[in-house]
């Protein structure tokens, strides 16, 4: 019984409680609901700081150039001198084909060269003395020669061959007689068959024995008269010869050992244009990206060796997005922050804004090129490194600033803002606005550092 009433006093004073709270609750809304609050007019101070109008977007790092190099000839590999991530110097050799053959060319063409302006040159100079008289003994020869032949060629003419010509025909006529005489016995039956037919064979000799003198007589003259006619073209050549070395080097004779050594010359320089070809230089600063042939391969013009790329000053391709393309133009400085580099801010402008949307992500964007300022960083940059970009379209350093909602747009860029006055009165004034974020905008004309704007009643 003692805990009931307990339980009962404790449920009594709740409910008094209770009802007290809600009448007093009601008695405030009804007092609230019939006097309103006046209403409090917030305020700002014209301030001086910064104000920077950005584009963010994001990208990945792109090389300057990157090149699959070739050979300008075709060949077996014979060596590759670099691995990937090498840092290469321009004009590096960087592979090799096979040049045992090709060494041997230019060796035998410096010789060929070397023996045409030793040539030149002793066309130039003119002959020595010694050979100035060995073509003087070599006339006196010549004309020593043609008198020997002369002297021939008259015997010749004057040989007893003649006499002996003279007896062959002679003997020849007597057995012509001889065998007239025979046939006319063996016609008649007094003479058998042997004896004509030996007769008739006899005069058949003694016509090859005279025709056999006629022609011993013939070919001596003949070889006579040729002895004649090459000693005097012996004497003719050996009298040029002396008459060339004895004058100037006639203009076609040096003509020809100019153009001997010109020729030389270029056959070299092919020569050495394919020894070189057989070389692969690197074409600029850069890194090895990838080794895209092996050793032992035949390899032909258009065959891709390497790949090398130029991060001596390396590109950033980043996206912003449509309505951001009026804050981006080139010229434009940015902040980039490399997501392997958090705490490292570099900068850099842009160099190229595309003409044609891309699309990014389902998105249609703005694709942009920046260059990259590295400075004296030694930080090793890799291609396709992911990166936020800040693009500053427009900044004002030091300048008066005003939230905008203190700005009252009369009209298309013509703005006024409420002075608080001491007073607490408000006066109204026209402001020159520069730039403008989502927070502050720049007043150029109209305000005065430190004093009260109004920016509107508090809610």
């Amino acid at each position: 019984m003692k805990k009931r009433n307990i339980w009962i006093s404790l449920v009594i004073v709740l409910l008094l409680a209770a009802g007290g709270g809600y009448l007093a609750y009601n008695t405030q809304r009804k007092s609230l609901a019939e006097e309103p609050p006046e209403p409090t007019l917030e305020t700002a101070t014209v301030t001086q700081g910064d104000i920077i109008i950005t584009a963010d977007g994001s990208g990945e790092l792109v090389p300057v150039a990157e090149l699959n190099l070739t050979f300008r000839t075709g060949g077996i590999l014979d060596e590759i001198l670099v691995t990937v991530g090498d840092q290469v110097q321009e004009d590096e050799v960087l592979a090799r084909l096979e040049t045992d053959q090709l060494k041997r060319a230019v060796a035998e063409a410096e010789v060929e060269l070397e023996l045409a302006q030793l040539e030149l040159a002793d066309v130039r100079e003119g002959p020595s003395e010694a050979e100035l008289a060995d073509a003087q003994a070599a006339l006196r020869d010549a004309e020593v020669g043609l008198s020997l032949a002369y002297e021939a060629y008259r015997r010749a003419s004057d040989s007893n061959l003649d006499a002996a010509v003279e007896t062959a025909k002679a003997d020849f006529d007597w057995w012509v007689g001889y065998y007239q005489s025979q046939k006319a016995k063996y016609e008649k039956g007094n003479l058998s068959q042997a004896d004509h037919d030996w007769a008739m064979n006899a005069m058949i000799s003694a016509e090859g024995r005279w025709q056999e003198t006629i022609n011993n007589a013939n070919a001596e003259q003949t070889q006579a008269s040729s002895r004649v006619t090459q000693a005097q073209n012996d004497v003719y050549q050996a009298e040029e010869k002396l008459e060339l070395l004895e004058s100037e080097p006639l203009t076609d004779t040096l003509l020809r050992a100019e153009l001997d050594v010109d020729q030389a010359l270029l056959s070299l320089e092919q020569e050495r244009a394919d020894l070189e070809a057989v070389q692969l230089y690197a074409p600029f600063e850069g890194v090895v990206m990838e080794v895209l042939a092996t050793i032992g391969e035949q390899v032909g013009e258009n065959t891709s060796i390497l790949s090398l790329a130029d991060f001596h000053e390396p590109l950033l391709r980043f996206w912003v997005e449509e309505s951001d393309l009026g804050s981006v133009a080139v010229g434009k400085p940015v902040d980039i922050i490399f997501e392997a580099f958090p705490d490292d801010v570099f900068t850099g402008e842009v160099v190229r804004v595309d003409p044609v949307l891309v699309t990014v992500d389902g998105t249609p964007a703005v694709q942009i090129w920046a260059s990259v300022d590295l400075g004296d960083r030694e930080t090793q940059l890799l291609s396709g490194m992911t990166a936020d970009v800040e693009v500053i379209a427009a900044e004002s350093r030091g300048t008066l600033l005003v939230p905008v909602e203190a700005l009252r747009e009369m009209s298309p860029d013509q703005y006024t803002v409420f002075i608080v006055k001491s007073d607490g009165e408000l006066e109204m004034r026209t402001v020159v606005v520069g730039l403008r974020d989502v927070v502050s905008a720049e007043i150029l004309e109209g305000l005065e550092l430190g004093e009260v704007v109004s920016i509107g009643e508090a809610q």
